[in-house]
């Protein structure tokens, strides 16, 4: 029998519940149906936990009790995220670090909570708590949602992901041996030259990996690998991707590489999985029963088919509450009914962090995405990143693959570019070895050094 059938139906239930005494897999089974609820029932449902999650605020944490009695809002009665609108709800961020221990539960013992951080782009990383049982809930989310994308608890997966560069060797092993046993092969993100990717294929090859879970990046430049050096690709169910944006030009190089399909979904170190897509691939189905997400312009008004900035209530996390949390991602959000028969309903898709913008000393803006569109098809290249130094110069590092001269790039590059000089901004190019990511492993393609500039949400 395989390991895989073993592990989901006796090894898992057992570790979790008599082992570590926790919830998931009680979790698991009580939300598995949820999907599948009528909506109203559904909506009846989200409303009663909202008001729930406000008057428990209101009683037992300080921040909200003054911002609600400062905003003349009696959350008795209320159960729609729509009131909250009109009375200025919201938190951020920036709002969280501020606040400091305020936004934390007097019901809870900061010290048996747990804790995580946002990477901090500019280096002053946000606090997180949750309960172990907020955390347990979340973990049950997480195997929900990719049971959706034919991933059942125990299939043989490969994790492409972050973790501490510093860990000595019996951490390492330790560490190896913990995801190994949940059939889980751990591949470090920050390590993904050439060599390295390459090594890793052979491992999910040996190991007979079904699905790779990964940032983005990672798996592309894996993707790119494998066809540069004609290797034989690994026989996947899938590829489930996460933390980054994922672009057009990428979902078809990892979706022709490895010949199946690749699936979307949207988290954060604040909420973990918020939404995830299912085999039909028509949008990310958002998790309901956990949280509120709205998608609103500017003025805060709430928006059906247009970016707009995404804004989260945590329904469930009583310990440190996200009411109307302004996370700095934009998303779509769609009233289409997904052919797989689910409820819940969907994003379209998930633009990710708050873009950067480059800025001119002219006073015009350019989207950081505007240098995804005009160089992620430069002849050698593996990836980019653009540094603005200046209102007037931009620094573009380059990863080059050596299949064409370093000449022909940066006459692509220069030329897609040419734009820029009408508005005073002149562009130095630098070939790199390697162009560093974010300490979570992360890619960022736009930084400004401009003071002044937002920091962007890296998800």
């Amino acid at each position: 029998m395989p390991y895989g059938h073993v592990y989901r139906t006796l090894i898992f239930p057992f570790y979790d519940k008599v082992i570590k005494r926790r919830n998931i897999y009680n979790y698991y089974r009580s939300i598995s149906g949820a999907p599948w609820l009528p909506i109203d029932e559904l909506l009846a449902m989200q409303r009663r936990k909202l008001n729930e999650m406000l008057v428990n605020c209101y009683e037992n944490v300080p921040f909200y009790r003054d911002l609600f009695d400062k905003r003349g809002l009696d959350v008795s009665g209320v159960d729609d995220v729509g009131i909250l609108r009109e009375h200025g709800i919201f938190t951020s961020k920036e709002i969280v670090r501020s606040a400091g221990d305020a936004i934390l539960s007097r019901e809870y013992d900061k010290g048996k909570l747990h804790d995580s951080a946002t990477s901090g782009s500019t280096g002053n990383p946000v606090y997180f708590y949750m309960s172990l049982d907020n955390w347990c809930l979340r973990m049950a989310l997480k195997y929900r949602s990719e049971d959706w994308m034919g991933k059942p608890i125990g299939t043989p997966a490969a994790m492409l992901w972050g973790h501490f560069p510093n860990m000595s060797t019996f951490e390492r092993v330790k560490y190896s041996l913990y995801w190994r046993f949940q059939n889980y092969l751990f591949l470090s993100a920050f390590h993904i030259g050439e060599e390295d990717l390459i090594r890793y294929v052979r491992a999910i090859k040996r190991h007979r990996i079904r699905f790779i879970e990964s940032y983005v990046t990672a798996v592309y430049l894996m993707a790119r690998a494998v066809e540069k050096h004609g290797i034989t690709p690994p026989r996947l169910d899938g590829v489930i991707i996460g933390a980054e944006r994922l672009f057009d030009y990428q979902k078809e190089k990892i979706e022709g590489v490895f010949g199946c399909p690749v699936y979307n979904r949207y988290g954060s170190t604040e909420f973990s999985n918020v939404a995830s897509e299912c085999t039909e691939r028509e949008g990310l189905h958002i998790n309901i029963d956990n949280f509120c997400v709205e998608v609103v312009d500017q003025d805060d008004r709430p928006l059906l088919g247009e970016v707009g900035d995404l804004v989260i209530t945590d329904l469930n996390n009583f310990a440190m509450p996200l009411i109307r949390y302004r996370i700095g991602d934009k998303g779509i959000m769609t009233d289409r009914a997904c052919r797989c028969g689910r409820t819940f309903p969907m994003l379209k898709d998930v633009v990710g962090r708050v873009s950067e913008t480059l800025k001119t000393k002219d006073g015009k803006e350019f989207h950081d995405m505007y240098f995804l569109w005009k160089l992620s098809r430069a002849p050698g290249l593996v990836k980019f990143q653009v540094v603005q130094k200046s209102l007037e110069q931009i620094l573009v590092k380059i990863e080059h693959d050596g299949s064409v001269g370093r000449e022909e790039t940066s006459d692509f590059i220069r030329n897609a570019l040419d734009e820029l000089d009408q508005h005073g901004i002149s562009t130095t190019i630098e070939y790199v070895d390697k162009i560093p990511l974010t300490r979570v492993g992360k890619m960022r393609s736009f930084i400004s050094e401009i003071p002044g500039t937002g920091e962007g949400s890296e998800v």
